[in-house]
């Protein structure tokens, strides 16, 4: 594991796999809520504050917003990706009524919706892109750049827009190929 990072402590985290690099300025809120496994990359400037699962094989970009309160659950299963800029948001509010600070009991909040986000193995989010509260990402499936994810997206298709919409298919039987060729190396 690289060098000591500045907003969080190594130590608090509910699991550290092996081959893990944490950019210096990624701020994790909750350590303790936490859990990453090996060959892991976080880039600098990424921020989280949920309950958050991370596989093996995954890199998050930097300036990410892993986000949504104690009370919510991303995963990102292996091989999956986040494009810099990307927020994952796994609690929201509707921003009408209530007050929307954090440390505002929920009982004073507007209509908040508290849920999970899963990215599924192979899938990558591309830049700037928002996901939204309950919200699966079907295997190896792909959202375009600056795209708004409101429902859950099937399997191995190329995703985009605002709200995305289905664009093509990706090529799973090459991709699948692949994940076993490297496998095969890295355990020879």
């Amino acid at each position: 594991m690289n060098s000591a990072n500045i907003f969080f402590d190594f130590s608090k985290l509910k699991k550290c796999g092996k081959n893990v690099i944490i950019g210096r300025t990624v701020r994790i809120r909750y350590p303790e809520l936490v859990e990453i496994g090996n060959n892991v990359i976080i880039d600098d400037f990424t921020y989280i504050s949920t309950h958050l699962k991370i596989h093996d094989n995954v890199h998050i970009a930097s300036g990410c917003k892993i986000i949504g309160g104690r009370s919510s659950f991303v995963e990102m299963k292996e091989f999956s990706t986040l494009a810099p800029n990307v927020v994952l948001s796994a609690g929201s509010d509707d921003y009408i009524g209530g007050i929307a600070t954090p440390m505002i009991p929920l009982e004073f909040k507007g209509d908040v919706e508290i849920g999970k986000i899963i990215i599924n193995k192979h899938c990558i989010v591309g830049s700037g892109s928002v996901v939204l509260p309950n919200v699966e990402i079907g295997q190896g499936s792909t959202v375009g750049a600056l795209s708004l994810v409101k429902s859950d997206l099937r399997p191995w298709l190329v995703f985009a827009g605002i709200p995305v919409k289905q664009i093509k298919e990706r090529n799973k039987d090459e991709i699948l190929h692949l994940e076993k060729k490297y496998k095969e190396s890295i355990y020879k």
